[in-house]
Parts: structure tokens; sequence; C-alpha cells
């Protein structure tokens, strides 16, 4: 907003407000009685800290980013305060605290975790008026910017974000126009940016550039799309004016409506994927959350905004140019099947390795802001039309798709309303009285692969083309050879060994056959190594009758980090919650596992 307003607000503000954005952290209590805002309500972080009452329960909800369990906390009526546990990521709310013992609860890190208790403070104060008579907004108004005259668009633009949104983005979710308080919290994606509109909102800092003549609030969020520096667009109702700020700090004020970056879903998030996804072409998130994709080889992916994987082996590393492009290169490359695009460097150019291939995995429910999560899933499918043809027929429609057995031997595909318009064997054209005469006719020739049979002249013209017939003509059918009856009835040894054979079993794997490799259980990858044990505390010791189950075990546990099976007389699996080196043991296999998130 404009320096001279700026000052004053500002001024009113300190020492009061302190806007924090999300990433607080319990470890070590680094965070400890920090401030949050979110919701238009201010909220002191207390590091493990137990907080009375404990009932009643006004929502339990289960979560994976502390700051959520506080955005829920200020959208709901009641709400004190709320407690994260990191252990069991579930978060829930309560009414106002009535006594807490601050950092009563430290001793038990190791094996609870931390917890991060989100305690209602006070309000967000509302803004004093303007001292000025002067509409809130910048200073001196920067230069118009290159390519802006400062004019009003031309008659017939409207200069509304149904403007073509370029290659950036390619969402065609844009509304025709944006207005306020009706079009709250709806969304803007232009140039590969999203952003959120906040009717009512302004932004107390001083902007560094202010565009007049802006007559469109979709407008001034197209701006701010195209400038790099540009993290909130404020416009101003009164003047029109444009007003690109460098920061992110929205506060509520009347006058003003404020652009601001979206890429995360709403919380509370989703703890398992949709029953039936639906399908998009545009990568752009929070739209295509929950959503499934096509990559360039056919590969179908699940789109997970704002997450990451929960464990797994990474395989390779690729520099992609935007969120598509990532999926893109995943596609194409065999050592890949699902991957994590990082979009905090997307764009950075001293990066060369913001697309990151892992190997297989599932839903994760580890959720990250500046990280979008994709793994293979089954491709999409539809109802399927049914086949109108008849058996035997050689008469259109009837024919079409169906096999001619001709006496000779010869395989023929019946196609209706088609011909090949291949050259022809003969420069003139035999005439049969049915294109069932006319395919025999064919079979007879070894040279003839294919007929285009014109049922008006009853011309049968015979060529060599053996694929399906390409060139539309409703008076034509025709039909290509598909081999002679009988010519694959036999197989080769190997082959005729495997054809009674049944599905593959599951994977198997023992010491010291498997030595060394990797391997995916439940989604969770693994690598065996056979003769070792993992010594790291604490851990839990249960039994299990072989070696896969020791395995299957710890990938159901979410806190297990390795687990050793010990052999002999008293098989045992020893699952272990922190991974550290194996050492040397005869007559054990410890299965490591990579760092859980």
């Amino acid at each position: 907003m404009r320096l001279l307003y700026s000052v004053v607000r500002c001024a009113a503000l300190a020492g009061v407000v302190a806007l924090v954005s999300a990433g607080l952290e319990c470890k070590n209590e680094a965070d400890h009685k920090k401030e949050y805002t979110t919701n238009g309500k201010i909220f002191k972080l207390h590091c493990n800290t137990e907080i009375q009452p404990k009932e009643p329960v006004l929502e339990s909800v289960k979560l994976n980013v502390p700051e959520e369990c506080a955005d829920l906390c200020a959208k709901k009526a009641g709400c004190g305060h709320s407690n994260f546990n990191q252990k069991y990521s579930r978060c829930i709310l309560r009414p106002k605290p009535t006594s807490y013992d601050d950092r009563s609860l430290a001793g038990s890190v190791g094996s609870i975790g931390n917890s991060w208790a989100w305690v209602y403070d006070r309000d967000v104060p509302p803004p004093p008026p303007p001292t000025s008579d002067k509409p809130p907004g910048g200073g001196t108004p920067d230069p118009t910017p290159p390519g802006n005259t400062g004019n009003p668009p031309p008659p017939g633009n409207t200069g509304t974000p149904s403007d073509n949104p370029g290659s950036g983005s390619g969402w065609t979710g844009n509304q025709p126009s944006y207005e306020c308080p009706k079009d709250h919290k709806k969304l803007f994606s232009f140039s590969g940016r999203t952003f959120e509109l906040l009717c009512d909102h302004g932004n107390p800092s001083t902007g560094f550039q202010n565009i007049p003549n802006v007559n469109s609030i979709g407008e001034c969020a197209k701006l701010c799309a195209q400038e790099p520096r540009c993290k909130n667009a404020e416009y101003h109702t009164s003047d029109g004016v444009c007003e690109l700020e460098p920061d992110h700090n929205p506060i509520d004020f009347a006058g003003f409506h404020l652009w601001v970056p979206k890429m995360c879903p709403d919380p509370p998030r989703a703890q398992k994927p949709n029953a039936k996804p639906q399908q998009t072409t545009d990568l752009t998130c929070p739209m295509s959350d929950g959503k499934t994709c096509e990559g360039s080889d056919g590969t179908w992916y699940y789109i997970q905004c704002c997450s990451d994987a929960t464990s797994s082996i990474i395989t390779g590393f690729a520099k992609a140019k935007d969120h598509q492009d990532c999926v893109n290169q995943c596609s194409l490359a065999p050592n890949c099947s699902r991957l994590t695009w990082l979009r905090s460097v997307a764009f950075d150019t001293s990066t060369d390795d913001n697309c990151k291939f892992l190997g297989l995995g599932n839903f994760s429910t580890v959720h990250k802001p500046g990280i979008h999560y994709h793994y293979a899933t089954d491709p999409p499918t539809a109802a399927p039309n049914l086949f109108e043809s008849k058996r035997c027929s050689t008469e259109c429609p009837d024919a079409d798709g169906q096999i001619f057995a001709s006496p000779t031997g010869e395989n023929f595909v019946m196609s209706c309303k088609k011909r090949h318009g291949t050259t022809y064997l003969k420069e003139t054209p035999d005439r049969y009285p049915t294109f069932a005469a006319c395919m025999k006719a064919c079979g007879a020739l070894p040279a003839c692969l294919s007929v285009d049979y014109h049922t008006k002249t009853k011309n049968c013209y015979f060529s060599t083309n053996s694929k399906h017939p390409t060139v539309n003509a409703a008076s034509f059918v025709s039909a290509h050879s598909a081999g002679c009856s009988g010519a694959c009835a036999s197989c080769n040894a190997s082959s005729c060994a495997d054809l009674d054979k049944g599905p593959l079993g599951p994977e198997k794997y023992t010491c010291n056959e498997h030595r060394g490799r990797s391997i995916t259980v439940k989604g969770i990858d693994f690598v065996i190594a056979c003769e070792h044990a993992i010594n790291s505390h604490p851990f839990k010791e249960v039994p299990a009758k072989d070696h896969a189950q020791c395995v299957e075990l710890c990938a159901a546990e979410t806190s297990c980090g390795g687990a050793n099976w010990i052999g002999g007389r008293s098989a045992t699996t020893i699952l272990t919650r922190t991974r550290t080196a194996a050492r040397p043991m005869s007559n054990s296999a410890s299965i490591p596992t990579p760092t859980r998130d």
C-alpha cells in the first residue's frame, strides 16, 4: 500500500501482530512460543506442552502438516487450542485452555514424537482508517511498465482473465470476470502461476510497482503472474490501481481485493485416493489435485499437489522446464514409475535437477508445500461399445471387423465403408457377384493380400496391403489378410512350456540369492542385507515364520525404519524405529529401508 498509509498502519500494528509463515518447528523447541496467524486469528505455538482441558474433543482429524491443525482451529467455532502429534499425525481440536505445563512432554519425545500445541491468543486487530484523502496504494507511482501505456484497453478488450492464458498454464478454468464478495477464494491461473482471490483484503507493505487504469480484478492477477518478483497483487477499487507487492502479507481491509499465491489444497487433506478420479490435461496445482493425467508413453499418473513420497528409492534426476515436462520425462525413463516435481526450484536456472525419479509407489499422506507428487496408477476405463457385427456374415454392416475364412485357408479381416487405395495387382479389375467371391479369388492368388470391392460396379480390386484400410468410401467394402488358418497352431519347445502356466505369484526373496537387491513390499522400498543386523534402539520383537513375513511386518508399521530376521530354531523379527549401519551377524538378515518421512 502507499507509503504514507503504510507508515501509519505499520506503526499501529508494530509489536501487536506477528505474521509468521508456515513451517514452525518443534524439534528441540526451536519455535516455542512463536506466533502464527491464520484466518484472522493469532495463535501461539507451545512445543511439547500438556494443556488442560483434554475434554471435550471438538474434532479429531488425521493431518500431516502441523500448521493445518491451527488452520482448522481458527475455522472451528469454540476452538481455543489444538494439538498436533507427530507420531500419529493427528490433530485434535479442544476448547479454551484452563492451564498448561510448558515443555512437560519433552522427555517423551523419543517415544511419542514432538507435539505442536496451538493456543489461540487474539484476533488480528482491524487496521486504522487512512489518514490521507488519497486512496491507500503506493507512494509515487512507478513508471508504467514496458508495453503498458497506462491507457484503458482498446474497445472490445475487456482485460478480463478470459484472455488466452498462454503456454505457461494451459488452464481454461478462469472465470470471464471476478466480482467481490461473491468470488471470494476463487482461483485464477496464468503463465504457470495460480492465485486465490481474497475479497476485502490488502497488503500493508509498500508495493514495488503501481499500475494505473487496470479495469478489472482479474487483470491485476494477470499482471502479477507475469512479474517474477510479485508475491501479492492488491487491487484498489477506488481508482483501479494494481499494486504489485514483493511479499506475502494478507490482512483484512475493506476497499481492497488481494490476489495471493495458491498451490496447495485446503485442509483437511484426503487420506485415500479418489475411487473415480477425474482426468485432466492440465497439471496446475491445486486444481489438478486428486485427478489423473497421461504421460507421453500412455502411463497414467495420480496427482497429489503439495505432497511428497512417504519413502522410496531415488532412481534418478532430470532437469524439467515445467511440471508437464517432468511427467513426460518420467514416462520415457525406464527407471521411473513415480516422480516428485520440485516446483520451488523448477525455474531456478542454477539448479539442474528439479525432477526426481523414484521407485514404485502409492498414495501418500505426507504433505509438503512446493512439492507435487505423482505415482503410476491404473489407466481410466469407459463402458464398451457393443459389437454390432454378426459372425459368418459377409454383408455390411454386419461383416465389419469379422473374419472370413476362404476355401484356401486364407483368413481375411473385413471392413465396411473403407478401401485401401494402394496400387492394384491387375490393371483391369475382375468382377464378382459378391464380396465373398471376391475374397475367395484373392485367397487363391499367393500375391494377393487385400481386396477393395465396389458394391455398385461389382469390381474386385486385388492389392498387397495387409493393413487396415484408411480411405473412407461409403460404397466400398474391403478385406485384408490375417494369415492362413493353422499357421500358428504349433509352438516351439520354450513357448509350449509356458502355455499352461498360470499368472506369476508373489515375488520371492531369500539369502543369499538376493543379497543387495532392492525390493518393494506394500509400496515401501527395502534393500536386502544378508548376514547383517541393524543395531538400533528402540525396537520391537515379534514372531515371523520366514524372511518374507518379516519384511511385510515392517512395511505395515509406519514407524518401522528397518527389520532384522533371525532364523534357526527361534525365528524372530526385530522391528527398529531408526535406521543405522548394519553390522555383521551370522545366521541373520536385515532389511534396512530408506528413511521414512
